[in-house]
């Protein structure tokens, strides 16, 4: 021992020289080279602010913090999570865990956990027959895809099936937004759950060549009278309605054909402008054959951050805190006992409120993510079936998504329209007597082999 202490003197006093060059050289406390490993550091111990996650007294519009999956270091996904004593825990892969509840109240609920941070994940929004073809089962469109797991999605419209809020797949816009919660997702910029808009849709123009100006209101949905519409391929055509025009534009925004009140086919790349009234009128005049039309959208946080988007609502769970949106439609507050009041809530009817919001038990979807953006949550809850299961309030689910560590969580359609696939086949009831209902659209879930 006391020869390896005395043969270490010279090593010792060699290093002591080397930090006092080190010293001189401006490497000492303070230097540049701590600095840089204490924000490496800290970039691990101290994860970002969730995309899109914003502090419960926030009035702000949340917008999302670019994050990319090397910064989104997480523990395994076995350590983000405890189970309740009687949890059905079911590893499904590596980093997806399903887990059934049942408790005496009673409720049956059913949860999926995936690791966001893991490159086998994906995640897609899908419409039937990947087009605005109207309603199909959340089974139907998962098994199309081959996907790993499902949730239904937006609510939707009565007439057409058409999802009523923001949806993109692939990085293409179906449907425009509105003021309504939307969940949005790419590898990029990771989760994000917030809004659009502020309005009841968003903000678009057209410019013709002289650079006259229009509105454009809404996306691939019949033009209100005196608008300009948009319609893509998702659409697949414009039916012939009497009295609007139709402009085609092709991959370059030409105008390759200008019609009345016809129906119109419209193939990949290509858009159709519609306008009816005053909007007709506008086009008539502003559009040639040969001419460039330029449609322009803006939104906050910008679309293209995005790959994948899907509306429902509400928020209800925002930097870790439950949210109640409040009764007024949109800036409207006729309807509810402050009718002067100056709020904005999300874009729906007060009377659909009531039969939604505060004390009402109902079936439930969400998705929700942690504070790191490393894990997405996804829930089904069932209800209105007495003796099984009697749905839940919104407290009590965004409960159940802050005991599984979300920061952010909101909505989707949910009463009947509430479905969750796995592996081909419902692991949750629906309530309808017809079973699994015919919904717009769904959120697909994937774990990819990427060892292939």
């Amino acid at each position: 021992m006391r020869h390896s202490r005395l043969k270490s003197r010279p090593i010792l006093s060699l290093a002591l020289f080397a930090l006092l060059i080190l010293a001189v050289l401006g490497y000492g406390v303070g230097g540049s080279q701590p600095t840089a490993v204490a924000s490496e550091a800290s970039t691990v111990v101290q994860a970002p602010l969730a995309a899109g996650a914003t502090r419960a007294a926030e009035t702000v519009l949340p917008t999302p913090r670019p994050t990319t999956a090397a910064s989104r270091r997480a523990a395994p996904l076995a350590s983000r999570f405890v189970a309740r004593p009687g949890d059905r825990v079911t590893w499904v892969r590596p980093g997806v865990v399903h887990i059934q509840r049942t408790t005496t109240d009673p409720l049956r609920i059913n949860l999926l956990l995936f690791d966001l941070v893991d490159p086998a994940f994906e995640l897609k929004v899908r419409v039937g027959w990947g087009w605005l073809s109207g309603r199909h089962r959340t089974t139907t469109m998962a098994n199309e895809m081959d996907a790993l797991a499902a949730v239904n999605g937006d609510l939707f419209s009565t007439d057409n099936g058409a999802p009523q809020g923001l949806m993109m797949t692939g990085g293409q816009v179906l449907t425009a937004p509105k003021y309504r919660a939307t969940f949005a997702w790419s590898r990029d910029s990771g989760p994000f759950i917030g809004y659009f808009t502020r309005e009841w849709t968003w903000l678009a123009e057209v410019e013709s060549a002289d650079g006259a100006r229009s509105p454009v209101t809404l996306l691939n949905m019949r033009c209100p009278r005196d608008q300009i519409c948009l319609f893509n391929s998702f659409a697949r055509t414009v039916p012939a309605r009497e009295g609007e025009v139709r402009v085609l534009l092709n991959q370059r925004g030409l105008v390759e054909q200008i019609v009345r009140g016809e129906a119109l086919t419209i193939k990949p790349g290509k858009q159709v402008l519609v306008g009816s009234g005053l909007g007709a009128r506008w086009l008539l005049a502003q559009a040639d054959l040969g001419d460039k039309l330029i449609v322009r959208t803006t939104t906050d946080p910008p679309l293209a951050r995005f790959d994948e988007a899907i509306s429902g609502g509400p928020i209800i769970l925002s930097g870790g805190a439950f949210v109640q949106d409040c009764l007024c439609a949109l800036h409207d507050c006729s309807q509810t006992r402050e009718p002067e009041a100056k709020l904005i809530c999300e874009d729906f009817s007060t009377d659909w409120k009531l039969r939604h919001y505060l004390g009402v038990r109902m079936p439930r979807t969400g998705v929700g993510f942690d504070r790191s953006a490393t894990t997405l949550i996804v829930a089904v809850v069932d209800g209105y079936q007495r003796g099984y299961s009697r749905g839940v309030t919104q407290r009590e689910f965004a409960d159940l998504f802050l005991e599984f560590g979300a920061d952010t969580a909101m909505e989707l359609d949910g009463g009947g329209s509430s479905t969750m696939v796995l592996e081909g086949s419902l692991v949750n009831r629906p309530p309808d007597q017809t079973g699994e209902r015919y919904v717009a659209n769904a959120l697909l879930l994937f774990w990819r082999d990427i060892s292939e």
